[in-house]
């Protein structure tokens, strides 16, 4: 039952296959996953022995989603300390793992193992080299990747699917900022893999050393900017400096990294709208949940995401992400393929969002509004609780080089953002021009943020005054 026998494996066939015909794969492969991990697996066989759950009642998309429970972050952690190091979800013999990977532990519970084997890096390969071949790039092209080669999978994986692909890799994470601009002058790229925030940075060196991409960059086609939300406004402003259209992906440790990913210039539409990551959907089922009611929310809507990926060395059954979302159906994909998938430059984390004087506050809705001044650079922020026992929000905010202004220019600069950020996201921040060269840089994920109420040590400092 549902083991796909003679279903497409390969993307190019995938691609050409009709939204019912994927949808037929996607069951088939979802059910085989089902049918494995009631059959293997100690650590869903002891949690769907709890919901009293029977393979022959799971005979839908609807069923599966009704019947099955969710499983979060703590659960994975529980299982792993119970059964370290893997846990009890490992399907594969160890001497099959190729790399072992652990999640970035931005979120305080503490950090996931994912073991991948041979298997699991050979399909994350083919998918980042569907990835590439949908941004132009062919095999001999120069890759510059600046994610960091290190125990989270997304910078390993990367690395091995270029050398898969036959890219000429340059791995630049540990070159300074400066040595990484003056090694592509040298080797002109034809891809760029990076951050938003790393771009941002990329782009304020180059304009500091008077370079110039569409001079001394001429061979460069794409550059890939993930991990957190973006504006259109900066969209905008990098692909007329860079001279090239943005693209996004969309992974995890936990889906996989590179499981969807935007079309070439389709990041920013012409008319103004923002496009599709589309899902490879023959490699995992997704859920968009609505977090107040758990029901699957229309094409448009932002909900929760919820993965289940197939044929992994220790799979996902209805993992929650904790990332919002805003789901489009298939309809939405402008290359004409089956796929949905989530609207670009607008994933967020839920344990992101602040909760400042009684507002909810996005981190990137801070970031557009700072970034639209254009002097700026860079920032960082910190909410505290001061010695008086009141809330505070504190921007830094670092100006670039080429920004001559006067003092009174300065003033007039600090008092327009305040007013900005007030009117638009109803708190009053403290805001204060950092010397160059203080705030800090990010190469990966951004946290611009620090919330030291959560610590408690702005609370400890003051109760003990």
């Amino acid at each position: 039952m549902g083991n796909a026998e003679g279903a497409p494996d390969r993307i190019a066939d995938i691609q050409k296959l009709s939204r019912r015909e994927l949808e037929a794969l996607q069951w088939a492969r979802l059910r085989e996953t089902i049918e494995r991990v009631m059959a293997q697996s100690p650590f869903y066989q002891q949690l769907y022995r709890k919901q009293h759950l029977k393979l022959d009642k799971i005979t839908s998309r609807d069923a599966f989603c009704e019947m099955v429970p969710m499983i979060d972050k703590k659960m994975l952690l529980a299982d792993q300390e119970a059964a370290p190091p893997f846990g009890t979800r490992l399907l594969t013999p160890e001497q099959e793992i190729m790399h072992t990977c652990m999640t970035s532990g931005t979120t305080g519970l503490g950090q996931e193992v994912h073991p991948f084997s041979f298997a699991d890096m050979a399909v994350l390969a083919e998918s980042w080299g569907t990835m590439f071949r949908w941004r132009g790039l062919v095999p001999g092209d120069r890759i510059y990747l600046f994610w960091p080669v290190a125990v989270q999978i997304a910078g390993l994986s990367m690395a091995y699917a270029m050398q898969e692909f036959k890219a000429s890799c340059f791995f630049g994470a540990t070159l300074d900022t400066e040595r990484k601009l003056r090694t592509m002058q040298r080797f002109p790229p034809h891809g760029i893999i990076t951050v938003p925030a790393y771009l941002t940075r990329l782009t304020v060196l180059c304009q500091e050393m008077g370079i110039e991409p569409r001079r001394d960059f001429p061979t460069l086609k794409m550059i890939d900017a993930s991990t957190q939300a973006f504006s259109t406004g900066w969209v905008r402003e990098m692909e007329e400096f860079w001279g090239v259209p943005l693209a996004e992906l969309y992974g995890s440790s936990q889906s996989a990294p590179g499981v969807m990913f935007s079309g070439r210039g389709d990041v920013l539409r012409a008319d103004g709208s923002r496009g599709l990551l589309c899902a490879m959907e023959h490699t995992l089922y997704f859920e968009v949940l609505d977090r107040g009611t758990g029901k699957p929310v229309r094409s448009g809507e932002e909900g929760e995401l919820v993965i289940t990926n197939f044929r992994r060395t220790t799979p996902l059954i209805r993992f929650r992400m904790e990332d919002r979302v805003t789901y489009y159906d298939h309809t939405h994909c402008r290359q004409g393929y089956p796929f949905a998938g989530l609207q670009c430059g607008t994933i967020a984390r839920y344990d992101d969002m602040m909760k400042i004087k009684g507002q909810n506050v996005w981190p990137e809705a801070i970031d557009e509004v700072v970034f639209s001044f254009s002097p700026v650079s860079e920032y960082n922020g910190r909410v505290y609780i001061d010695a008086k026992g009141r809330e505070v929000a504190a921007i830094s905010f670092e100006l670039k080089r080429a920004a001559r202004l006067n003092e009174e220019d300065l003033e007039a600069l600090t008092e327009r953002m305040g007013e900005k950020l007030r009117s638009h996201l109803g708190v009053s921040f403290h805001l204060q021009i950092a010397p160059h060269g203080t705030v800090e840089r990010f190469t990966f994920k951004a946290r611009r943020w620090t919330d030291e109420r959560r610590t408690g040590r702005q609370v400890e400092k003051y109760l003990a005054t």
